[in-house]
């Protein structure tokens, strides 16, 4: 096989030497094909090229907007999300307040409601001792006068009961 590569004919050339007719017909082979190429094909693919191209960059501008808005857009969450975040400190903030405000509130309630509790009571009791010295006057009284009745020997009038028996409180008291 190595040796029908170099031999091209029956003459015994090889593939390397020049053939003037040969050349001059290749050339011209090659210019046609050069002019009908730049006249019917590179024209159309040129231009394809160039519209391609300007579609790249069209989209390339058209991403770069995009992005720009992007970031604006990213630029105005994280400003109306920190707008929230410190709203949302505000009301916890003000949540607490209400909380201690309403506790303070309740403490007071209670406070007033635990010395009314204790002043009735202490009024109870006041009415209670009251009620009991009254009832213990009234024995004291009834005592008294049976006391006296059984000394003297006789009935005395309820003027002279009442007398007796405040002589005696008085007494006791001092």
């Amino acid at each position: 096989m190595s040796a029908t590569l170099f031999i091209a004919s029956e003459g015994g050339l090889s593939l390397l030497s020049v053939n003037p007719g040969l050349a001059i017909w290749t050339t011209i082979t090659f210019v046609l094909v050069m002019v009908v190429l730049q006249r019917y094909a590179w024209k159309p693919i040129i231009k394809a090229l160039d519209e391609r191209a300007g579609k790249i960059q069209a989209d390339l501008d058209r991403a770069e907007s995009v992005r720009r808005e992007a970031e604006t857009k990213l630029e105005d969450y994280m400003q109306k999300l920190n707008a929230l975040k410190e709203q949302g400190l505000e009301i916890l903030e003000e949540a607490r307040k209400d909380a201690n405000r309403i506790k303070e509130e309740m403490l007071e309630a209670a406070k007033n409601e635990a010395e009314a509790m204790r002043q009735r009571g202490v009024r109870d009791i006041e009415l209670a001792k009251d009620g009991a010295l009254e009832e213990l006057h009234k024995e004291v009284v009834n005592l008294s006068v049976s006391i006296a009745s059984q000394v003297i020997g006789r009935s005395l009038k309820p003027e002279d009961h009442k007398r007796f028996a405040e002589d005696a409180i008085k007494g006791l008291k001092s």
